[in-house]
């Protein structure tokens, strides 16, 4: 199904790569005009370039979402260009194989940076022109494990922060209805990304083990995930709000 978008403005950051640059994709061939953004500035310039040269509407912007600074320069640049943003897909995020015991303070406040202040700094930034539209949609990247707890192995600070992605979802959600923002998050399980396929050349039994755990026994495609993004931007899905969408093959089953 294609999802009519052609008025909507979209930005997405952790775009240059995997889960983020399907998602660009995605929006675009569907109509949007898109902004990708990300620290990896060869990465994110060559996808826009790519796509522009297939008729589609999409620039690149540097855009640290740590930083507040960052944020009020590019909402700033999209108003005056292309008016208010319009869906804000908070895709970006880091990762941290450290468990409970051992993870460092450093570790820790780099990870809560971006996977979840990083977030809120988003979401700040966009409504003020959602708010006078009257519409909008933010659509938080959270993960199966903010449902599952995660691995044996750690990844304490990526958990912590996933699954505080899915309370700042519901708590916005309810805060924001009221002036017409719908706010809702999707948490995939494993995807094929291309770092998913540099692990399986590595640790081919690791990542066979963590497939049998899936029902479906296949990781997701990062276009699969994109799809549930455009439907959450589009008017499909125009009454629902505060909802997480668990894309991930029936993992969160087993």
């Amino acid at each position: 199904m294609v999802y009519r978008l052609e008025n909507t403005i979209a930005l997405v950051t952790g775009a240059a790569q995997g889960q983020g640059a399907a998602h660009v994709e995605r929006l675009a061939r569907d109509g949007a005009r898109v902004i990708a953004t990300d620290v990896l500035d060869e990465q994110g310039g060559a996808l826009a370039e790519r796509l522009n040269a297939e008729g589609l509407r999409v620039v690149y912007r540097h855009v640290d979402v740590a930083s507040a600074k960052d944020w009020a320069e590019v909402v700033a640049g999209v108003d005056a260009e292309w008016g208010a943003i319009t869906v804000l897909v908070n895709n970006a995020g880091i990762g941290s194989h450290a468990a409970v015991a051992d993870v460092s303070r450093e570790d820790w406040d780099r990870v809560v940076a971006i996977n979840q202040t990083g977030i809120l700094l988003g979401m700040q930034a966009v409504i003020p022109g959602m708010t006078a539209q009257g519409a909008g949609s933010i659509i938080n990247i959270a993960s199966s494990w903010a449902h599952r707890g995660g691995a044996e192995s750690g990844h304490i600070a990526y958990v912590a922060t996933k699954s505080a992605v899915l309370g700042i979802t519901r708590n916005a959600a309810m805060n924001l209805g009221r002036i017409g923002i719908r706010v809702n998050s999707i948490s995939p399980g494993y995807v094929r990304t291309a770092q998913v396929e540099f692990s399986e050349k590595n640790d081919p039994e690791r990542v066979a083990n963590d497939v049998a755990k899936i029902p479906m026994r296949r990781m997701a495609r990062p276009a699969e995930i994109a799809k549930t993004v455009a439907f959450l931007a589009s008017d499909e899905s125009s009454y629902i709000t505060g909802v997480d969408l668990l894309v991930d093959g029936g993992l969160n089953l087993a």
